[in-house]
């Protein structure tokens, strides 16, 4: 038994040393491996989030009262009382009164601005938490937080409360402004994240860098993200989930990973309910996993040489091994893997969906028993806005979804400008087709489809309730793009493929969809700091006044992350031009990456492809069909030779190692490298685009 075992070590570490090294979800490796540049974007972002918690005015975002309420409830020990039993505190009321919301003679009527600096009163004048309540001051509203799990709430008030002092002996607009900052905080990684699930999937240096770069060309998440809303612990749970959803996809279902994703899946849904979603995004994940770890396997063995000679060791050892639970890498790259040792992957599930329910997925359990729904309605909550029709909810259902993913911002109050949006909706929508059109083969097609299942099911979702509510009460509600954002990095990986197929223009996307994101951000701020801060008669100058004495944070601070950011936006600017400027669109200072073979292409057969670093390429079709070398296929099973590469597509025999100093070879696996010509990537991200 012991020489099988020491064989079959042997194997997989042949096998593996012909494969990507981060086939496993290991979250500090991934952090470990992110570019210079992706870097430069995060910090960017989050600079950008910083300034737009500045930029709205306090309570002029959606729901921000409610949400600030719910947090001090939980940070004065006030609990989470049942649906319907809670209304908005009287401290908040208050607030409503001390902060840029009314007027002087109507301090609790919204308006829409500007509000100057002589409105503004000093801050070491402005009241404390528990000084806010006064005389006089109207009903409170029904506090509709309490129909949504509550860690946001729970994070927000253990901020507050790990503070010197008591959260109520803050000043009121220090509550608001710290609560802000820990949304940016939240919301913050959200390029990151894109780019590690974008290359994970695509294997594409601009595919991931456009992924990246998507969040910054959306006003409304910058606005959403800088606010008090839960929306922000979705985005960053809901990306998570992507993520390890992504390593399932392409082939790790290990335990370990199994429960990151439960994990993950479960904190989304403590998070909001509309989390739910990602749980048969994970289910599809480990069944195209499973389904393309049996085919692999019996596609190896088809190649084998001398398989009849084989069965019999390899029944002996699948003897040794029936308990093994087998990531789809072994069974893609070991032939004496047999077919039904390629397994349903059980116990990445089971634990995957014990780590949910411990994680939040417990929230919606206890709703089916206490309320008999998965998420209740509050009682006495404003229905919304009365129409005459379903003519007329479609209409707004279809064009306020648009219109508010973009930018509607505050209450309603104002929104960058409708052509801005609708063209880029129709940008959108053409790289997404072209992804997908253009992915040559049925695998990788399967997989940006599945990265547009978070959009697609959040919408589904948010038309089900609001159409319900609807059809009772001739009320729309609950109809906003932000309610997209939990599945932006998905679709961020989608848009990024569809960039990475352009060929030779390729590298040239980057920096457009830089530009596009900058000048979406302008049109924004042109938008809103006239009618918040400006007014229509006054200045810049007066404007900034405005904003910087409302701040909580002294001029100085601010003035810094503002001076922060346009350096950011310069070196950014200049990162990018560098890299569409480069024959070789590789990152400026970037060493070319030895050679390797992606574990996609051996997943799906095509290791011997030309295609195989070009997630969009028609590469070579072979009779075979499947795209595979007949060269290649000849020589499955072969032994390396000393100092020559291990063939692309070839399976090393038992025992033996790579060669030390041997030739890298290019994705055909023909030959070696000619001079000048950088080796095949290794690793994600080090990817050479389609010439020609």
């Amino acid at each position: 038994m012991s020489a099988v075992v020491t064989v079959r070590r042997q194997e997989i570490t042949v096998a593996r040393a012909l494969l990507r090294p981060e086939i496993r979800l290991r979250p500090w490796r991934v952090l470990r491996r992110v570019p210079t540049p992706i870097w430069l974007i995060t910090v960017l972002f989050t600079l950008l989030l910083s300034s737009w918690s500045v930029l709205v005015p306090h309570y002029h975002a959606p729901d921000e009262p409610h949400h600030v309420d719910a947090v001090m409830r939980l940070a004065e020990g006030k609990g989470w009382p049942p649906v319907g039993h809670a209304t908005v505190s009287p401290e908040t009321t208050g607030s409503l009164a001390a902060a840029p919301v009314g007027t002087r003679a109507k301090p609790y009527l919204l308006i829409p601005g500007p509000f100057s600096k002589a409105e503004a009163t000093p801050r070491a004048d402005r009241p404390e938490w528990r000084e806010l309540p006064k005389a006089g001051q109207p009903q409170p509203d029904v506090q509709q937080m309490m129909q949504h799990p509550p860690l946001y709430y729970l994070v927000g008030a253990g901020l507050l409360k790990a503070l010197p002092g008591a959260p109520q002996d803050l000043r009121f607009d220090l509550v608001i402004g710290l609560l802000r900052l820990m949304s940016v905080l939240m919301v913050a990684p959200l390029p990151l994240l894109a780019w590690a699930c974008a290359d994970r999937l695509t294997e594409s240096r601009a595919g991931s860098r456009v992924a990246a770069l998507v969040p910054l060309g959306i006003p409304m998440l910058t606005h959403v993200g800088s606010s008090v809303n839960n929306d922000a612990l979705l985005v960053l749970t809901g990306s998570l989930a992507t993520l390890a959803i992504c390593f399932v996809l392409r082939g790790d279902t290990s335990n370990r990973t199994g429960l990151w994703t439960g994990l993950f899946i479960g904190l989304a849904m403590f998070s909001k309910s509309l989390g739910v979603v990602f749980v048969p995004l994970a289910v599809a994940a480990y069944l195209l996993a499973w389904r393309r770890a049996r085919q692999a396997t019996a596609r190896t063995q088809e190649l084998a040489p001398g398989s009849d000679a084989a069965a019999a060791p390899a029944a002996g050892r699948a003897a040794a091994v029936a308990d093994t639970p087998f990531l789809l890498a072994d069974a893609a790259t070991d032939p004496t893997v047999p077919a039904r040792t390629a397994r349903f992957p059980w116990w990445p599930l089971v634990l995957g969906s014990l780590a949910a329910l411990a994680a939040g997925a417990w929230w919606f359990v206890v709703n089916l028993v206490r309320y008999h729904t998965f998420q209740p309605s509050t009682p006495g909550f404003v229905p919304g806005t009365k129409l005459s029709g379903w003519a007329e909810f479609t209409d707004v259902l279809v064009n306020g979804t648009i219109l508010r993913w973009w930018g509607d911002f505050g209450w309603f109050e104002v929104n960058v400008p409708e052509l801005a949006a609708r063209v880029g909706t129709a940008l959108v929508a053409v790289l997404v087709a072209v992804a997908v059109v253009q992915a040559r083969r049925p695998d990788r097609r399967t997989d940006l489809l599945c990265m547009l299942w978070p959009t697609v099911g959040l919408f589904a979702l948010m038309t089900l309730q609001s159409a319900l509510h609807f059809h009772q009460t001739f009320y729309v509600s609950g109809v906003s793009g932000r309610y997209l954002f939990a599945g932006l990095a998905a679709l961020s990986v989608v848009i990024g493929a569809g960039a990475a197929s352009l060929g030779r223009f390729t590298r040239f996307t980057p920096p457009l969809v830089l530009a596009a994101a900058i000048v979406m951000q302008a049109l924004a701020v042109r938008a809103v700091f006239p009618r918040w801060w400006e007014g229509p008669k006054g200045s810049l100058r007066t404007g900034l006044d405005g904003m910087l004495t409302w701040s909580p944070w002294p001029v100085a601070a601010v003035e810094i992350v503002f001076g922060l950011l346009a350096l950011g936006i310069v070196v950014t600017v200049g990162w990018a031009v560098v890299f569409a400027a480069r024959p070789d669109p590789r990152d400026p200072g970037e060493p070319a990456a030895a050679g390797g073979v992606p574990l996609g292409d051996l997943i799906a057969g095509h290791a011997g492809d030309p295609s195989g670093y070009d997630w969009f390429s028609a590469g070579h079709h072979h009779p075979s069909g499947n795209g595979t070398d007949p060269a290649a296929t000849r020589k499955a099973g072969s032994t390396p030779t000393a100092g020559a590469a291990p063939t692309a597509g070839s399976t090393p025999s038992v025992g033996a190692t790579p060669s030390v100093g041997a030739t890298p070879t290019t994705g055909t696996g023909t030959g070696p490298v000619p001079p000048g010509e950088p080796a095949a990537p290794r690793t994600p991200g080090a990817h050479r685009h389609r010439r020609g």
